[in-house]
């Protein structure tokens, strides 16, 4: 129960402050049958450990179906001075690929739009 407080308390600090504060916005993840940690950390290329943390779990705890978990650093705010290329540039990842993953069939971005990191 405490665990289950902590996690709304952490989302809604996540998705009411950080953006304030910080470009990068979080991912809510409601857990499937079938689904683990290990599955979802490899999934998003995260560490299962730190993945497990921040979700207030153990490595080898077993989830719930329905279960609300946060993928950070899954999405970027794009800013109002940003293009398409810092971004990319910022991230290590291609201007290409960020825009494959977005469907951006140019590089046009404007301020608040959400870009996706990963997927």
């Amino acid at each position: 129960m405490h665990k289950r407080i902590l996690l709304i308390l952490f989302t809604f600090l996540f998705l009411f402050l950080l953006p304030s504060i910080t470009s990068f916005a979080i991912v809510i993840y409601e857990v499937k049958p079938g689904d683990s940690l290990n599955k979802i950390s490899a999934q998003y290329k995260l560490n299962v450990k730190t993945f497990a943390h921040l979700n207030g779990l153990e490595k080898n705890d077993k989830l719930v179906i329905g279960q609300a978990l946060i993928i950070p650093g899954s999405t970027y705010y794009v800013r109002g001075y940003e293009s398409l290329w810092d971004i990319a540039y910022r991230h290590s990842i291609s201007v290409e690929l960020l825009k494959s993953k977005n469907k951006l069939k140019n590089d046009n971005i404007i301020p608040g739009q959400i870009i996706r990191l990963k997927i």
